[in-house]
């Protein structure tokens, strides 16, 4: 029997390309067209800013679906208006280490075909781990509030997701995967990612979120952005999820490229 397969762009915007497959948006609110699943960020209610969690609101929303039975599925194939992971190396190098670059023109024949992803047979891929030099605490200091990823640690403690040695590796590791919501994933692997990081944001939102503006303001989205790497790298190294793949990452732009670049 063949398995289910389900394509979401996660996001506010439509993907700045074409992609070649059919696919639902997975949004925060309605953009007007019929392949569309709003996930509101205010369905929290007046206490909560769902939107503190930048894509991990939708992401929440679409794993209540699942486990209710609105949404049925094997596979979900999750990417995002500018970036997406897939099994085929193209573009160009990036400023950013971790990513690719990729005219939006391009774009369609890099992203991952109906027929690759259906007979794709691990249970995740995702963008390589990035390495620091430096831990992730460090690291998250240098562009936000180092306040709220202590308070975040917390909460990964008091909520049991994390034991002792856990957070001591959460917080010393020295790398991330940078966009890990960005991949191919069957769903009882993705309800599994998402039990835990709902779990610790119940513990940290109540008593430990302070509000944050501009930049700031997605602090929630951040941390869970942390946890769910460090998840993923956690179950690699103890072997209790070793089916990974590496897919290459890719950031679509609308810039011009010189031909001869784009490998």
């Amino acid at each position: 029997m063949s398995r289910l397969l389900k394509t979401y762009c996660i996001g506010h915007a439509l993907p700045l390309f074409t992609p070649s497959i059919q696919f639902d948006m997975l949004c925060p609110v309605a953009l007007g067209i019929a392949n569309e699943l709003v996930i509101d960020d205010n369905r929290f209610g007046t206490p909560v800013d769902g939107s503190s969690l930048a894509e991990y609101s939708q992401l929440f929303g679409l794993y209540d679906k699942l486990l209710s039975g609105d949404i049925v599925a094997d596979d979900l194939y999750l990417f995002q208006y500018r970036k997406f992971v897939s099994p085929i190396f193209g573009g160009m190098d990036s400023k950013l280490p971790w990513t690719r670059e990729l005219p939006s023109d391009l774009a369609p024949s890099i992203f991952p075909s109906t027929e690759q992803l259906q007979i794709f047979a691990s249970r995740l891929a995702v963008g390589s781990l990035f390495a620091y030099d430096r831990s992730v605490t460090a690291n998250y200091a240098q562009c936000h509030v180092i306040e709220d990823l202590v308070m975040f640690a917390v909460a990964c403690a008091e909520s049991d997701v994390l034991n002792q040695a856990d957070i001591k590796y959460f917080t010393t590791i020295s790398g991330i995967i940078p966009s890990p919501s960005v991949c191919f994933i069957q769903v009882d692997l993705f309800i599994k990612i998402m039990k835990n990081l709902k779990t610790v944001w119940d513990y940290y939102y109540p008593s430990y979120h302070i509000p944050r503006t501009g930049y700031q303001h997605r602090v929630s989205g951040y941390l869970l952005e942390r946890l769910h790497s460090f998840l993923l790298c956690k179950w690699l190294m103890d072997n209790s999820e070793p089916d990974i793949n590496i897919w290459h990452r890719y950031t679509v732009t609308t810039n011009d490229f010189p031909v001869h670049l784009i490998r």
